[in-house]
Formats: C-alpha cells, structure tokens, sequence
C-alpha cells in the first residue's frame, strides 16, 4: 500500500512540473483594432498567431491577447515593445519609423504597391534585403519586426466636399497618420496634414476639427465613420502597412525550437491577414454605399494626376532624410520584386 501510495505521490509530482514547464512563457499579444477575427485583419492575425504558436511550441508558450487598444495606441505598443514590457504588438510600420527608425518611412511613400500580394512579395523578410533591413532595425532599436502585413489601401474621405483630382484637397485639413511620409504626399496634394490619434479621430470629424481622412474601406466601415462623413473617393493612395513587433532581446533569449514556432507561427497568421484583409475591402464598400455614403472611382487620367503630384515630390522628400542612395536600393528592390 506504502508502495502504492509513493508511486502516486511520484506520478502527481511529475505531473505538476510537467505542467509548470509546458508553460515556459506567457507573453502579451496587443492591437488597437476590433476584436473581430471573421471581420479584422489584425484580429484574425492575432488569434491565428495565438493558436498556432501553443500548438506548435507544445504549450510552452501561452498568448494572451489584448484588442480594441486596452494596452494603448500605435506609440504606447511601440514604446512597450521597446521596454519589453508586452511580447507582440501589431501596428503600422509608419509609426514606428516616426519613432526609432525613420528610414523605415520608405515603405509608406505613396503608389509603391498596386496589389496586396504585390506588397507581400516585395516586404517578405525571406528575402535578402528584408531580411538585412530587419536585421539593421533590430540592432539599432531594440525591436525586431517579424513580418510585414497589408492592412489596406487608404481612400479619401470627405464631410462635405467630393475629391475627384488633387486641386480638390487644396486648403483642406485632412488627418493623417503620425507618419511624415503621409504628411508629405498631403502637403504635396495642397491639403493640410493633421495628425490626430486613433482613438480620438471619430470625434474630431463629428466636430469638424478635421475635414477629412483616409484609410482602408474596412476600417471605415468599422468605425463608423460613414456617419460622420459623406463622401469616399477610391484613391488607394498608400498601403497601410502594419509590422508584427516583438522585443529584440526577449527573442533572442529563446531557444531555437522556440525562435523557429514564433517565426513559423507568424507564417500561418499571415496567410490570415492578407485573406480577411482582401475580403473585408470588398464587403466594406459595398456596406459604405449602403450606409448612404456616396463613393466616386477616380477615372485614368485622374490617378495619373495623383500621382504626378505625389510620387516624385514624396520621393525627393525621402531623398533628403533617407538619403538618395537608401531610396534608391530600396526602388531598386520594389521593381526586382516585382518582376
């Protein structure tokens, strides 16, 4: 009975510390946007991510997710990561070149991308010069970006005055991003950029502090803004493109098995972003106009004037910050990319 009992007490030890070390790491996954994975691009990355990474890593790690902002805004995630104080935050990559690393600016330069796959290819960190530029990024900053994730192409939106060609933004206040890339394509179109926060953008449209804004259909849809503001124009001026961020120095400390579930894991969640991200866009539209928002598909000969206006003032912008020889590797890589 004695023996019994030991063999009991043995097999209820190795037991509870089999369960303590299949649970090595518990880390924090943050997003600003709605926590709607069937809906949301960055949601249905987040719990793809989660899902994933406890399978693959055999339970050793444990995600906790954190939507609709309850960590903080695009900067807060971004100073978090750095501290090492969240595990993974999603985010635009723009911001994040505002804040530790500006020459990252260069993917946010308008009319670089025509398609999401297109953007796929060309920011993989598979390849050489990705996979170089993250590598630069993390030691310089403290934070490695796993991927790169298509979260939109941006579209005008206007309360009262409908945009069909760049004179029709003169002299209006348009929000921006905290991005200066997106700051310089507005200057460049004769708007006035305004940066505003996120959270706080509803309210400055209702209020009419800004006459305008853009960003993805989906995104729209989703926050409602059709209620503030009634006219959409289908520019796709630039791709919002969102980084998955984890703190340098955490991901180094894991061991490879680990290192390889995180970078494996991100994978999977990829395929998910860019498939909800795709669809929702389409729906959305559709959604908007049924809403009472009246959207207006700029003809050829319009986009061409966005661009004239945009590209080549944007990119001598880029020129003199990034310096001509980063810009021009980086277009160099976009139009090998391509191909």
């Amino acid at each position: 009975m004695k023996s019994i009992l030991l063999a009991f007490v043995a097999s209820a030890a190795m037991l509870i510390a089999g369960t303590a070390s299949a649970q090595e790491y518990t880390i924090k996954y943050c997003f600003a946007d709605v926590d709607q994975p069937g809906e949301n691009a960055a949601a249905a990355h987040a719990y793809v991510f989660k899902d994933a990474l406890e399978r693959l890593s055999g339970g050793r790690m444990k995600v906790d997710l954190f939507p609709n902002g309850q960590l903080g805004d695009a900067k807060s995630m971004a100073q978090q990561i750095r501290r090492g104080t969240i595990g993974v935050a999603s985010f635009s990559s723009g911001v994040f070149a505002s804040l530790y690393y500006p020459k990252l600016g260069v993917l946010d330069l308008p009319f670089l991308y025509s398609t999401r796959a297109q953007m796929v290819d060309t920011l993989s960190t598979d390849n050489d010069y990705m996979r170089k530029l993250v590598d630069d990024i993390a030691a310089e900053t403290g934070v490695r970006i796993l991927g790169f994730e298509p979260y939109g192409f941006r579209n005008f939106t206007t309360a009262s005055r409908e945009i069909r060609e760049p004179a029709d933004l003169a002299g209006l206040k348009m929000r921006t991003q905290e991005i200066v890339p997106h700051q310089e394509m507005m200057r460049a179109l004769g708007a006035t950029p305004t940066p505003i926060p996120f959270m706080e953008l509803y309210s400055s449209l209702q209020t009419g502090v800004v006459d305008g804004e853009e960003n993805p259909l989906a995104t729209i849809l989703q926050q409602k803004f059709y209620q503030v503001q009634k006219h959409l124009t289908l520019s796709g001026h630039l791709m919002t493109i969102a980084g998955i961020f984890v703190n340098e120095k955490w991901y180094q400390s894991l061991p490879d098995d680990l290192k390889t579930a995180v970078v494996a894991a991100n994978k999977e969640a990829s395929l998910a972003y860019a498939g909800i991200g795709a669809v929702q866009d389409v729906l959305a539209l559709k959604a908007l106009q049924e809403n009472g928002m009246q959207a207006y598909a700029p003809t050829a000969e319009q986009m061409a004037k966005f661009r004239d206006a945009t590209t080549g003032t944007v990119r001598g912008w880029a020129e003199k910050e990034y310096g001509k020889e980063f810009v021009g590797g980086f277009f160099s890589h976009v139009e090998t990319a391509s191909k």
